[in-house]
């Protein structure tokens, strides 16, 4: 077959068969972010209408990656216009400030103002490192927006030390509500001015999250773009990138600045506008964000402020011997696997497989989840799972976290608040979850300063025990017995003396009330219980049998959810699972004809391998089965995980404050730890104050219980009694 050009539609929509015979994808046929597609089809209707050419000989040529070049050319091309119609099209209540009698009748303004919206334009992303060249105001009040530059490269402007100088009382003053996008960010560039704000009214990105958690992009012009013909904006709202590539504000003309800085406030003022009215008819959410999220923001300033010390000295030893380590290591893999690159999935794949014939699992991947699955097939996988697992230690901790030292001698990370859908912390630079034991012993405390570390003990089943009302679930911990070894006592039917520490029954009741909680599938379950899945089955319906109300907490759920397509935590927190409710009828009812041929009440395990059920019939079941049944384990987690989460959060903000009080720092929280670094001369009274701080967060059916270490290396906690009786 002669080689051929495929036409123009079949290259984005239909796809084309080449001359080898090879089907060839269109380009909407591929895999797509809502972002690339968006991008392509501006690509394409570009070439459609003649604004740009195709940009190659044959369309053989034509892909996907092409058409997102194309995409950026397009960008750049049009940049220039679209900077000079913004520019032409600056509205009229657009105002820069260049001048001290401007900015003297601006501070006049604004002290007749009851909230602004803010932000700040800066050199760069580095809260300790780059600074503020020009900020924007919107007054609505007045009805009027500005735009101060303060460090532009060229054009009028006046002196940054003036300009904050003459703002510092408004910016500090809590009457004055002040209205923000990520305004966590633009405290930091404050203080790094010397000005801690005060009166933060509104966070519309933090609302944001939790008017809607499936969100794709929290950032300000994505949200202006999806949502602003609510709100009087109909235009795009182009990105900082899209309209500036890598140039740095400071170097922006102020003209152009001028429109680009003013609509931040301006949108982020409607948006508000837009949320607040959201926010009163949903009075939990409203409840949510006045009382726990909005002031968590303050919370989180100070904990990255605080910051953790590292210890350069232990960084270097500690490197050095996992270097060795390492290197010994990487001699074993070549006894074992040859000359050969262990970081390249190429070459492993191709030893693994084509020469040493190891099963084939997933797809011939070297991924660590395939290694440990591949463990028992040769002696060298052990070593190489290790020889990763140090190779990421040093790469990603001990080397990594020495070089983000700021000029005050700590890593300055950074705490989200509204980063994961079931409201719980999270933290990057460094991820304090994911930091493994042995790196926290790079953290530590500074001179004349202890960490404590308070960790709440077993809150999941704990709110699981509330929640579901189940009593024998609450008894272990009304009658402060071990609540794994009275569970497994009950659903294994032995005595409570055979289910203590260490014993099989014990722990298989752990992963299994884990498993419950977290949402975790028949098949995960069996893998972590190294049982089959149908004994995990069976292991589970005897936990339910013997936990009713847990079991009776779980389905009604599931029917919460089909009915709602939401569940929401004790304190209001919303978990949204659009579309649910069509796909889990469909299940429901393709289920119940499934049992009525099988004359059976429940769904058996594997409904594939039976000829009694029409193929058809077992086709359209597994369709929406994996989507359904995940939206059920999901939504028992979000309202587990999720009071948790809130739970944890109403404890950091006790917590911060009676830190203050003492002048003491909250510096981080990792899952339900709080961290904190305080005096030496600190009492066995301050840890039951701390303690009560967080136990006071909530009132349960069941007590909340608080376990607490204190250190001068984290990671090397001695526990409060052990801490007080050494020092007596």
């Amino acid at each position: 077959m002669a080689s051929r050009e495929p036409t123009w539609e079949e290259v984005w929509l239909s796809g084309w068969v080449s001359h080898t015979g090879a089907k060839k994808k269109a380009i909407f046929q591929t895999n797509l972010s809502d972002l690339d597609k968006g991008r392509l089809k501006t690509v394409k209707a570009a070439i459609d209408s003649g604004e740009i050419g195709v940009g190659v000989e044959n369309l053989k040529k034509f892909t996907k990656a092409h058409a997102l070049r194309l995409w950026r050319d397009l960008q750049m091309q049009r940049k220039e216009s679209v900077l000079k119609n913004m520019v032409a099209n600056t509205p009229a209540n657009y105002r820069l400030i260049q001048t001290e009698s401007q900015l003297d009748q601006l501070i006049s303004d604004l002290r007749n103002e009851p909230i602004i919206a803010f932000d700040t334009e800066t050199t760069g992303l580095d809260v300790y490192h780059d600074v503020i060249v020009g900020m924007s105001i919107t007054l609505p009040k007045a009805d009027y927006h500005v735009y101060i530059p303060v460090a532009h490269r060229t054009g009028k402007q006046l002196d940054r030390s003036i300009v904050l100088a003459a703002l510092k009382p408004i910016l500090t003053d809590p009457a004055i509500g002040k209205v923000l996008h990520n305004a966590k960010y633009d405290i930091h560039m404050l203080l790094r001015h010397g000005i801690r704000m005060q009166g933060l009214l509104h966070d519309t990105r933090v609302a944001m999250a939790l008017l809607n958690e499936n969100e794709p992009s929290f950032a300000l012009k994505n949200l202006a773009t999806k949502y602003g013909k609510y709100f009087g904006f109909q235009d795009s709202s182009h990105t900082f990138e899209e309209l500036f590539g890598k140039t740095r504000f400071d170097d922006v003309p102020l003209d152009v600045a001028l429109v680009y800085a003013a609509k931040d406030t301006h949108l982020t003022w409607m948006l508000y506008l837009w949320q607040r009215e959201h926010l009163q008819r949903l009075a939990k959410l409203s409840r949510l964000y006045r009382e726990l999220e909005n002031p968590l923001i303050d919370t989180c300033v100070e904990m990255e402020q605080c910051g953790f010390l590292i210890d350069q000295g232990y960084a270097q030893q500690y490197g050095g011997e996992l270097k060795a380590e390492i290197s010994e290591l990487e001699k074993n893999l070549v006894d074992h696997f040859g000359e050969i690159n262990f970081n390249s999935p190429v070459q492993l794949a191709r030893k693994f497989y084509d020469e040493l014939k190891l099963p084939e699992v997933n797809d011939r991947s070297t991924d660590m989840k395939t290694l440990k699955a591949l463990k028992d097939k040769h002696p060298g996988i052990e070593h190489l799972l290790k020889y990763r697992e140090l190779s990421k230690l040093l790469s990603t901790y001990v080397e990594a976290l020495p070089e983000r030292i700021k000029s005050d001698g700590r890593i300055h990370g950074s705490f989200n608040q509204v980063a994961t859908v079931t409201g719980r912390f999270s933290s990057n630079e460094p991820n304090l979850q994911n930091l493994p034991t042995k790196a926290r012993k790079l953290i530590v405390a500074p001179p004349g300063k202890l960490l404590v570390g308070s960790d709440f003990s077993q809150i999941e089943p704990r709110v699981l025990a509330h929640i579901s009302g189940d009593l024998h679930l609450q008894e272990p911990y009304l009658n402060g017995q071990d609540l794994y070894s009275t569970l497994a006592s009950r659903v294994f039917k032995v005595p409570i003396e055979e289910c203590g520490d260490g014993s099989k029954y014990r722990k298989m009741m752990k992963v299994g009330l884990l498993a419950i909680l977290y949402g975790t599938s028949m098949y995960t379950l069996s893998d972590q219980l190294g049982i089959t899945v149908e004994e995990a089955q069976l292991f589970i319906g005897d936990v339910f049998r013997t936990y009713p109300q847990v079991y009776s907490f779980i389905k009604d759920t599931h029917l919460l959810v089909k009915e709602n397509e939401y569940v929401e935590t004790l304190f209001g927190r919303k978990r949204r699972f659009p579309g649910h409710r069509q796909k889990a009828n469909l299940y429901d009812a393709l289920a119940k004809e499934i049992c009525s041929i099988l004359g059976v009440e429940e769904l058996p395990l594997d409904i594939w391998r039976n000829n009694d059920i029409p193929r058809d019939l077992k086709r359209k079941f597994y369709n929406v089965k994996g989507e359904v049944e995940s939206v059920r384990r999901q939504s028992v987690n979000a309202i587990i995980q999720g009071t948790a989460a809130d739970i944890m959060k109403r404890a950091m903000l006790n917590l911060n404050q009676y830190c203050n009080r003492r002048g003491w720092s909250l510096c981080g929280t990792v899952h339900d730890e709080a961290l904190m670094l305080v005096d030496t001369n600190i009492t066995e009274r301050d840890i039951q104050d701390i303690e009560a701080c967080m136990t006071a967060a909530a009132s349960l059916a069941v007590p909340l219980k608080v376990d607490t270490e204190i250190m001068t290396r984290w990671g090397e906690g001695i526990k409060k009694g052990e801490w007080f009786a050494s020092a007596a």
